[in-house]
């Protein structure tokens, strides 16, 4: 009687375990950053503005997970050369979850971009594989751009036409087939100088790949420890 009852305890345990590794969670992504003419000179770069974030659906939408990131911002001070990192994230109420703020040198900035270049291309082929069983539902690119002179805006366009589309391809083809065609766009802007960009990407994977790809990541990374630790010198 005692072993029946635990398997009626286990069982269902058991099968929410399986169903949380083989069902896939849909993951939307959601990026906004708008930067308008601003007279005053200043230092500080908006990296996020408010409408980025990331929403999970998890068991084909029975569980949902919304996280808000108000804004980001990166503060440069002239005189030292610090930057400093400003983000508050919010929950789907709206409520403040976590403040971060913290200061890099330059010299630091540049060490830690390295050491994350070297893991990089020690662990990649985990990121390839992650991406080649991830599924995309959409990809949404949108951009208005305005530069000083209609000239320089003619140029920046173009040069973000390139860019898009070379970075377009270069993620559609380490995709799963098949996949949505991109939704991209650029509207010049010549009346005023901003920057309004808008990204939206829907995709979906299956946790059980995420930790075989994170466990194929920590491997690479374990295998080539020696090798990274001697570039960084």
């Amino acid at each position: 009687m005692g072993c029946s009852m635990w398997y009626l305890i286990l069982a269902p345990v058991l099968i929410l375990l399986v169903l949380l590794l083989i069902a896939p969670v849909k993951v939307h992504i959601s990026y906004v950053l708008e930067e308008k003419d601003d007279p005053k000179p200043n230092t500080t770069l908006n990296i996020s503005t408010p409408g980025t974030g990331v929403s999970l659906s998890i068991l084909w939408g029975l569980f949902k997970i919304r996280l808000r990131l108000s804004s980001v911002r990166l503060v440069f001070n002239i005189f030292a050369p610090v930057f400093k990192l400003r983000a508050r994230l919010t929950g789907r109420s709206g409520d403040v979850l976590a403040r971060e703020k913290t200061s890099i040198s330059a010299g630091r900035a540049i060490h830690l971009y390295k050491l994350a270049m070297c893991v990089y291309r020690a662990t990649a082929p985990a990121y390839r594989y992650l991406l080649s069983v991830t599924k995309l539902h959409r990809f949404s690119w949108r951009t208005r751009l305005g530069m000083p002179r209609a000239d320089q805006t003619g140029m920046a366009v173009g040069l973000l036409w390139i860019a898009k589309s070379n970075s377009t391809a270069y993620l559609y083809r380490r995709l799963k087939k098949p996949a949505p065609r991109p939704e991209l766009e650029i509207i010049p802007v010549f009346s005023a100088r901003m920057v309004d960009t808008r990204i939206e990407c829907v995709f979906s994977l299956r946790p059980w790949q995420v930790i075989l790809s994170s466990i194929m990541a920590i491997w690479l990374y374990l295998k080539s420890k020696n090798s990274l630790a001697r570039s960084m010198m």
